[in-house]
């Protein structure tokens, strides 16, 4: 059973047809990516499947269920963690309440627990705890854990945004854009985490990025989206020798 499949998906803003006819079935430990134009609809294909908006028409099945309706967070707690193409992290909060916040989707206890200070109150925030400090270690900010998150430079902001990702346990991670703004060696370094991330945490994952190198380098199959509709899929070599894709994102002679 795929882990992921949408199915005749299309979603219309007023009389604007933004995704027309999506289909997508993601296997479990899969690494795929969707690309395409600023504007072909990825992001609002990523906002449908974690319960920013609802589709217009067709199905979202999630290890085995419907998660069509579903609000923001009920799909989190399923097991789907994204990060955004522009960073959202708690500025003002230090590094380790980041991941602690998330953590609390995943927190083995219930609002009384919290209100009265039981054992297992005391119990969970300890594991959420050294639970944020090892996914700080992973990504290397356990030495900034205590400072604001809005101080961190650029990339590690990145960094932070996806352990935080992590810190709600999930099954399926959507990265979007996940390599905006980073360097060269910094690609290369966000290459090798995403392989090691999918390995170590046993996870699916579906990227949106415009950085080539990235999609062709760490992904096993290619989704391209122009004007809403899917115009190639298949493997990096087959996508990247494609006319269409060629004319519609890579360019002419690419």
């Amino acid at each position: 059973m795929a882990l992921l499949e949408i199915e005749h998906l299309t979603e219309f803003f007023g009389g604007l047809r933004a995704v027309s006819d999506f289909n997508i079935r993601l296997e479990h430990g899969e690494i795929v990516g969707l690309i395409g134009p600023n504007g072909a609809g990825k992001t609002t294909v990523f906002n449908v499947i974690t319960g920013v908006y609802r589709p217009t028409q067709g199905t979202i099945v999630f290890d085995g269920q419907s998660i069509v309706g579903k609000k923001t967070h009920q799909i989190t707690q399923l097991g789907i963690a994204r990060t955004f193409q522009t960073i959202r992290l708690f500025t003002q909060s230090s590094v380790i309440d980041n991941i602690k916040i998330a953590y609390h989707f995943r927190m083995p206890y219930g609002n009384m627990d919290s209100f009265l200070h039981t054992r297992k109150d005391w119990e969970g925030e300890r594991m959420g705890d050294d639970y944020a400090i090892d996914l700080l270690r992973i990504f290397h900010l356990d030495q900034q854990a205590d400072n604001v998150s809005g101080s961190l430079p650029y990339g590690a902001q990145r960094r932070l945004e996806i352990a935080r990702a992590l810190a709600t346990k999930p099954k399926l991670l959507i990265l979007d854009e996940p390599a905006a703004g980073m360097n060269p060696a910094e690609a290369d370094e966000l290459m090798t985490m995403i392989r090691w991330l999918r390995d170590q945490f046993d996870l699916t994952i579906l990227l949106i990025e415009h950085q080539m190198r990235v999609v062709m380098g760490v992904c096993e199959r290619i989704k391209v989206m122009d004007f809403g509709e899917t115009i190639c899929e298949g493997v990096p070599e087959y996508v990247r020798n494609d006319p269409r894709v060629c004319e519609a994102y890579l360019g002419k002679g690419a």
